[in-house]
């Protein structure tokens, strides 16, 4: 609201309130400094698929326990995918969810020779690019079988994609229905405004010491996680080596997870990691535990890595899976290669909220502390009020009929200078003159004797 320049007492009330409403009310500031920060579930874009990736992927060994959506090829050895959890995402007019998708083509002549692929639950599949693949729901005796993906025309083929449930040929493609590509741009903002998070985790020793930074190698870490909120620990890729064990004093929940932002610019972005001991923890609480690389291009898990508790949440980056332990949790990122152990059903099942309000409209308002007139105050107005009776309660103030005030309070009229303060002014003129004329008639007195004649 523009203010008017004749009154000048809104040249202070403006910034006060301004002040006190940013205040009130700050300006969320992100890691990408555009957005402002709001509570997220980072891998919400899956639509319920628990590993996810923009490119390729290998699937050597040995099992997901979930579903798998592969934005580019799809390369395999002895794998088994859906072992507990077909998922629920369902491609209508499909009666079964879809646990598998792959954006490309099947890659037959990468894979394991003699392999098989288990899609297992009824679980159904979804191919972009049917090129070198034949699809089939019947043996070579012509009965009704179970559907395969094979890459010639031979229900006993090898390598291929066996399914335990008779789907429809027509539905496994060619078509995707997902949105690799919106869905790593979304990605790929989550994380870069997740980096932003400022930390509010300190890691100490199982004596009770804050660990120092840079972390020593071999340390033992001690989380210790603030209840109610969104528990935040920034290291560097290095500092994330160094440490042997990581310990929970705490349980991550829905409403107390963990955000574990990594950068790895000190490694060249090329992160090869030993994953800890994760002690205190297992299984369910892993869902509320999200592993951040933001700008990391190349992670390798190396083979005497131990179980990872969480998600790994790296959507630029090339990831090798060639450890023999386990992923507990959702997996995201650019290309996959699966190479042992498993990935157990655990995906990233919460909000992460770094605690930033949404921020104040580009026109500051008032701020609620700023007070407003009370209705009980009568408004000054430049008439003589008339003279109440002793004891007497004064009548209302009659409602204005002039245009509504400004936004810091009523305009303050110019009073005549009137009343009980000019009295001691006049008092005290009405005293001085009174005492001049008593001097002048005593002189006047004082000179007559002296003028008489004999």
């Amino acid at each position: 609201m523009r203010l008017s320049r004749s009154i000048p007492w809104a040249r202070i009330l403006v910034p006060v309130a301004v002040a006190t409403t940013a205040a009130l009310v700050p300006l969320a500031v992100t890691g990408s400094g555009a957005t402002p920060r709001q509570a997220v579930n980072p891998v919400a874009p899956t639509q319920g698929f628990l590993v996810m990736t923009e490119g390729d992927a290998n699937l050597v060994a040995s099992e997901n326990e979930g579903t798998v959506a592969v934005g580019g090829d799809l390369s395999f050895g002895n794998y088994q995918i859906a072992l507990l959890d077909p998922g629920t995402f369902v491609v209508p007019p499909d009666t079964n969810p879809t646990a598998l998708v792959v954006g490309g083509r099947i890659d037959f002549a990468g894979s394991v020779p003699g392999s098989r692929l288990s899609v297992l639950n009824g679980g159904y599949v979804k191919v972009g690019d049917l090129t070198g693949t034949v699809v089939r729901d019947t043996d070579n005796n012509g009965a009704e079988v179970a559907t395969r993906l094979l890459p010639t025309d031979d229900y006993d083929a090898t390598p291929r994609v066996q399914l335990t449930v008779r789907q429809p040929v027509a539905s496994v493609g060619p078509a995707s229905p997902l949105d690799f590509a919106g869905a790593f741009a979304a990605f790929r903002a989550t994380s870069t405004d997740l980096a932003g998070c400022a930390q509010n985790v300190v890691l100490r020793t199982p004596e009770g010491t804050v660990v120092p930074r840079p972390i020593p190698p071999g340390t033992n870490a001690v989380v210790t996680l603030t209840p109610g909120v969104t528990n935040v620990l920034n290291l560097s890729a290095t500092d994330l080596a160094n440490i042997a064990v990581l310990t929970f004093a705490d349980q991550p929940t829905a409403d107390t997870p963990l955000l574990v932002n990594v950068d790895t610019s000190d490694v060249g972005d090329e992160f090869v990691w030993r994953a800890p001991n994760f002690a205190g923890i297992g299984g369910e609480p892993a869902r509320y535990i999200l592993f951040n690389f933001p700008t990391a291009t190349s992670i390798t898990l190396t083979p005497d890595s131990a179980t990872i508790e969480g998600t790994l949440y790296a959507p630029n980056a090339d990831l090798t899976a060639a450890t023999q332990s386990n992923i507990e949790g959702s997996v995201i990122s650019r290309t996959l290669d699966h190479n042992g152990g498993e990935i157990h059903d655990f995906p990233f099942d919460t909000v992460l909220d770094c605690g930033q309000p949404t921020p104040t409209p580009t026109t500051p308002t008032p701020s609620p502390s700023t007070p407003t007139p009370s209705p009980s105050t009568p408004t000054p107005t430049p008439s003589t009020p008339t003279p109440q009776p002793s004891g007497s309660t004064p009548p209302p103030p009659t409602p204005s009929t002039s245009p509504p005030y400004p936004p810091h309070g009523p305009k303050k009229p110019h009073l005549p200078v009137t009343g009980a303060p000019t009295l001691p002014l006049l008092g005290a003129g009405a005293a001085l003159l009174g005492v001049g004329t008593v001097l002048l008639l005593a002189a006047a007195n004082r000179r007559r004797p002296g003028t008489g004649r004999g």
